[in-house]
């Protein structure tokens, strides 16, 4: 049984992965792939005002933040470069003046930031620099260490290629990334059967809002996934509070 910090962990890197990733590939492909936040009128918005390109690169960034958080080899470097992007969109909802945004987005940022505040260890160096540390890897460094990671990251830069010219071969790679991504996690020692289900319920919810439009009442299937991940997360939560919980030993997750 994974550690409630390591399990909370890896939920907010998917969720915040999922959140910007679907965000950015639903703009370059004008709103033909489902998601959360939007919005997929971006750059035609600000076309209006010559930053055509500049909408480009938030979703491109969104893409490659999203990939990187997914990955969790590479999670900690997605989750700084998130930061000032979310910094920026809180910005501009807040002189947008749009209603209950600003919200969304500052919780967003607290996530983001609570992501990296779990790894403070890994930044000490930075406070003193003049003193050795010893950074020992936790149990949520080693997922990831595997092929599968890889195959993830590759198969969501296809997803990105793939947006602005072909909706189908969009969709198919970017679900494609997902299931090896999940592999990746379930690869990773992650063996009790409540763990297991936890982290592929996300997945699952993932697959139901990309293909949304052509799932027959997504929406009850969506929620019940929802439901039933919150109160499993509840009475997992509660039970991990109170056993003691000992995590796989790396070598064991690199193998």
């Amino acid at each position: 049984m994974l550690k409630n910090k390591d399990l909370l962990t890896i939920l907010i890197r998917l969720f915040l992965g999922y959140i910007f990733f679907s965000a950015g590939v639903c703009k370059l492909t004008h709103g033909n792939f489902g998601q959360i936040i939007g919005p997929p009128w971006l750059e035609e918005r600000l076309a209006q005002y010559g930053l055509g390109l500049f909408a480009q690169v938030v979703a491109v960034s969104q893409i490659v933040c999203g990939i990187l958080l997914f990955s969790q080899r590479f999670s900690l470097l997605g989750a700084i470069m998130l930061v000032p992007m979310n910094l920026a969109i809180l910005a501009v909802t807040v002189s947008q003046k749009w209603v209950g945004t600003p919200f969304v987005n500052s919780a967003f940022l607290l996530l983001n930031l609570l992501l990296i505040g779990l790894e403070y260890r890994k930044f000490l160096f930075l406070i003193k620099p003049n003193q050795p540390y010893a950074i020992v890897p936790v149990f949520t460094d080693r997922i990831g260490q595997n092929v599968f990671s890889l195959l993830g990251v590759g198969f969501g830069l296809l997803t990105l290629l793939a947006a602005s010219y072909n909706v189908l071969l969009t969709n198919i790679f970017a679900l494609i990334a997902f299931l090896l991504f999940a592999l990746t996690i379930l690869r990773s020692c992650v063996h009790k059967k409540l763990d297991v289900l936890l982290l592929v319920l996300p997945f699952v919810a993932m697959v139901v809002i990309t293909l949304g439009k052509i799932i027959p009442n997504a929406e009850w299937i969506l929620g019940i996934t929802l439901l039933a991940e919150a109160l499993l997360l509840a009475i997992r939560l509660y039970t991990g509070s109170q056993k003691k919980v000992i995590n796989p030993p790396a070598s064991a997750a690199l193998s």
